[in-house]
């Protein structure tokens, strides 16, 4: 079953509704009710797949925590607009969800970098999963986005090791390829889930390259790359540590190339970062 709260379009229900219009609801701007009735349905036997943008996901974090999480249930939640959004206002522009969901035990969170993985994640997460699973994806078009491997470790290098998650690996492969035609040899972890985090791929890396940049299009506000640092504290793995991310504040409207520039994760600043700590 497929549940949205009043962004049946926007979030590519509308062909869904319209061959199974018995297992289509919009609930319309009630994401509350949309997260509490996936659970009732889930708790009946029934997946029920819950698609509507991250922005407005917020509305119903009590509802993941309690009605979902709490309960083990098998709820898969569609995050669409993740990160930052085009053409859409600076309301739309969440950063939060990474930080909100990845504090709630048990949910599993896939972030695919493009289509075919995010074809992939669905049916692993509608075939294969049984508790609460969130799938985290950006406004785009089929072909926006550079191809990748689909394990962790995505390129092999012993100068650094470089850390990301869905789309952002674009402009890591990209700032990659400069640095590696400067002399350099970055190794790459592409993460397919930030809730588990592959902590094996990061601590063998880590250990043989001693130092870690992390690069996320979220807020600074209860990041990935904070955990992981204090992982490699506590497990006694020495190593220079940065991280880069959208910072502690809110995201203005504007194009995403802009804004991702002026946070300094486009491919330049992030080439630029890297060669100044590595020289």
């Amino acid at each position: 079953c497929a549940i949205t709260a009043a962004m049946p379009s926007g979030t590519g229900l509308t062909r869904f509704a319209s061959r199974f219009p018995d297992r289509f609801f919009d609930v319309g701007i009630a994401e509350e009710h949309a997260v509490a009735m996936a659970a009732g349905m889930a708790a009946q036997g029934l997946v029920p797949v819950v698609a509507m943008y991250s922005t407005f996901l917020q509305r119903a974090y009590d509802q993941l925590v309690h009605d979902v999480a709490i309960e083990g249930l098998h709820v898969i939640f569609c995050v669409d607009r993740a990160g930052i959004v085009v053409a859409d206002c600076s309301t739309h522009n969440v950063v939060l969800d990474v930080a909100f969901l990845r504090s709630i035990p048990g949910i599993k969170i896939f972030c695919p970098s493009n289509f075919a993985e995010l074809r992939s994640m669905m049916a692993h997460a509608l075939y294969h999963e049984s508790g609460p699973v969130a799938i985290r994806y950006p406004r785009g078009g089929e072909g926006a986005y550079r191809s990748a491997a689909s394990q962790t470790r995505i390129r092999e290098g012993y100068t650094c090791t470089i850390i990301c998650y869905g789309t952002m690996v674009n402009a890591v492969l990209d700032a990659a390829d400069t640095m590696q035609a400067a002399g350099y040899r970055p190794e790459i972890l592409k993460l397919r889930t930030i809730s588990p985090v592959d902590w094996d791929a990061i601590d063998a890396s880590v250990r043989k390259t001693k130092r870690v940049f992390v690069f996320e299009e979220t807020s600074d506000r209860e990041c990935l790359a904070d955990e992981i640092f204090a992982h490699l504290i506590e497990t006694g793995i020495p190593a220079v540590c940065r991280k880069r991310n959208l910072g502690r504040g809110f995201i203005p409207h504007g194009a995403p190339a802009a804004l991702l520039a002026a946070a300094g994760l486009d491919a330049g600043s992030l080439t630029k970062l890297m060669q100044e700590e590595l020289s």
